[in-house]
């Protein structure tokens, strides 16, 4: 059996990055940049109002209140066709260039018009966007590695990129196996239970995952079972529910390993998640994970979620761990790593880690309200109230 950490780093040595696609800017957030933007223009491309207002020169209005002639107007998306003289103002839109000789703008509230005068009351700064403060065409404004957050998509439209070369995210399958399975919504009978971890794990591959295949459920059959993961493993990443375990109906690993899977470890030192598989075919990535469902949201979380960021780009972003406090102690029976349903408070500017109730691994209505794992050593055999832990946010 391998220790959590030993079957980490193997699995994000396989986890390679899948390549890189270009796709419009508009539809990149959360994406990984492979390659540079670099502005095509100067933002602002001009100097421009940073507010409604009036632009006038500063040298007219050092003595306050100050009279000057209106000379015009400049609206937004217009070039002015106007010059501001000595002793004259021009109404001005925010967004608006700043015509030639003004040097200032005074906000609409701190001025009173009469006809075509404008009485200038107060100054507050110049209000001016200058040009190129922002960037410089030809400057690098995202680079290589960077997560495209909603402000760095803004970034890239304003340096003029209409798409962006970007990792590809993976193409995921689902499989639940177990002749007792039957799917959600169906009727039960007899000794059936429902598909839990089908719908969980498609519902935690969505929001990393560029397509998730829901290949349903398939009972302890081989060549049934042999089928359904052919149409897996045409995906980047496999994740095969239930059958992983070494008794008389577990054919799932067997049958992967005869359709060409290399086996990298089975059984991990983790609690909940003993069973887990994890191979390889290609560079198809198949983690055949514990058929208990709480078992099964943990592995996903440390093993499946940290693959998923490596193939994306995002390197080891998908296991930081942060650190809080042990609301209440509790002891801790040793032996393997641990990962500890909780929910997450802030307390007096600490956050506080309370574990949720919990009935075992295939009690997932405990894990409910967990906000994150804290992860135990292996040797650990007692958490005290107000210890120190590091847990993985879910």
């Amino acid at each position: 059996m391998i220790s959590y950490e030993d079957a980490l780093s193997l699995v994000l040595k396989a986890a390679s990055p899948l390549g890189a696609e270009t796709v419009p800017v508009a539809r990149a957030a959360g994406r990984v940049l492979t390659e540079w933007v670099v502005s095509g223009v100067d933002s602002p491309p001009f100097n421009k109002s940073a507010m409604d207002g009036f632009a006038v020169r500063a040298s007219d209005v050092k003595r306050l209140p100050a009279d000057l002639k209106l000379a015009g107007e400049v609206a937004a998306g217009t070039l002015p066709a106007l010059k501001v003289g000595p002793g004259e103002a021009a109404r001005i839109m925010t967004g608006a260039p700043v015509p030639d000789g003004a040097d200032m703008i005074v906000l609409l509230e701190h001025a009173e018009v009469t006809g075509d005068r404008v009485r200038v009351l107060q100054t507050a700064g110049k209000n001016i966007c200058m040009r190129g403060e922002d960037m410089h065409e030809g400057s690098a404004v995202l680079g290589p590695g960077q997560r495209l957050t909603s402000a760095a998509v803004a970034a890239a439209a304003a340096a003029g990129a209409g798409s962006v070369t970007v990792s590809r995210r993976a193409r995921a399958a689902v499989l639940s196996t177990g002749t007792e399975l039957v799917e959600a919504g169906a009727a039960v009978s007899g000794g059936q239970i429902y598909d839990i971890n089908g719908p969980m794990l498609a519902s935690l591959l969505s929001p990393l995952a560029e397509s998730v295949s829901c290949l349903g459920v398939v009972g302890d059959e081989r060549s049934v079972l042999e089928t359904a993961l052919r149409k897996g493993l045409s995906r980047d990443l496999l994740v095969v529910s239930g059958g992983v375990s070494r008794g008389d109906y577990d054919l799932v690993v067997p049958a992967l390993v005869s359709l060409g899977v290399k086996e990298v470890f089975h059984e991990c030192a983790i609690k909940p998640g003993k069973p887990t598989f994890f191979g390889t075919r290609g560079r198809t990535l198949v983690f055949g994970m514990p058929g208990n469902p709480l078992a099964c949201f943990v592995v996903f979380h440390v093993l499946v979620r940290p693959a998923i960021a490596r193939m994306t780009g995002l390197g080891d972003a998908g296991l930081v761990l942060e650190s809080g406090l042990m609301a209440e102690g509790f002891d801790h029976k040793p032996g393997r790593r641990a990962f500890v349903p909780c929910t997450v408070e802030m307390q007096g500017g600490k956050r506080l880690l309370r574990r949720t109730r919990s009935h075992g691994s295939a009690d997932i209505v405990g894990a409910v309200d967990a906000q994150a794992l804290v992860s135990l050593p292996a040797d650990c055999t007692r958490v005290g109230e107000g210890d120190v832990v590091q847990f993985l946010p879910v």
